[in-house]
């Protein structure tokens, strides 16, 4: 504020203030909103979004005012877990301004598998019987948890109706875990073998 002063020989000095101002608004930094992302996720996603959630953060205000941040890179996408974020803001005219959030990524659940029981069939059914009961054998095993889970077996096809064991393994593939393994048995029991008695010769 600055007072203007006249002076001069025939009158009283008159005098008015005016004002001249220089606004710095103060840096008002909004955070990103603590995030939490599903399991099961690539890893090339997480990475996106992690880096979309970054560049969330705001500022206004402020002189010169530049953001940064402390990350390490996204949480990994099987095993999650969170990563906490400090966002500082450097400015001209102030203190820097700081700011944290979260972003987490779930734990991948583990992979719970249960192989097919071993099994045995009686002999003297049909092979469409046996083939048939075989398909159903290899889809009776159980699985849960993982991620993109799928399970997979080697049969090249039931044992013979008339008898024979066939050893399937069963293995189940992953996103985030190594494969898991098992085997089970399909047996048909053999057939008793045919024996059969002629009547005697016989002269009447």
């Amino acid at each position: 504020t600055v007072t203007f002063t006249v002076t001069s020989s025939c009158e009283p000095n008159k005098t008015c203030t005016a004002t001249f101002t220089v606004d710095s608004s103060p840096v008002v930094l909004t955070c990103p909103v603590n995030t939490t992302e599903a399991a099961c996720q690539t890893q090339a996603s997480i990475d996106a979004k992690f880096n979309t959630w970054l560049a969330s953060a705001t500022i206004i205000g402020g002189c010169n005012a530049s953001i940064s941040n402390d990350n390490t890179g996204p949480p990994n996408a099987c095993t999650g877990g969170t990563k906490t974020v400090t966002f500082t803001v450097s400015s001209s005219c102030q203190a820097s301004v700081t700011c944290s959030a979260s972003f987490t990524v779930t734990a991948a659940p583990a992979v719970v598998f249960t192989c097919a029981n071993n099994v045995t069939e009686s002999a003297c059914q049909t092979q469409a019987q046996i083939d048939n009961k075989f398909n159903i054998w290899l889809a009776s095993g159980s699985l849960s948890g993982g991620c993109n889970a799928t399970i997979l077996n080697n049969n090249n096809g039931a044992p013979s109706f008339c008898g024979g064991t066939k050893t399937v393994i069963f293995t189940v593939t992953s996103s985030c875990e190594p494969n898991i393994t098992c085997s089970a048995t399909f047996t048909v029991s053999n057939t008793t073998a045919v024996a059969l008695t002629c009547p005697s010769n016989k002269t009447e």
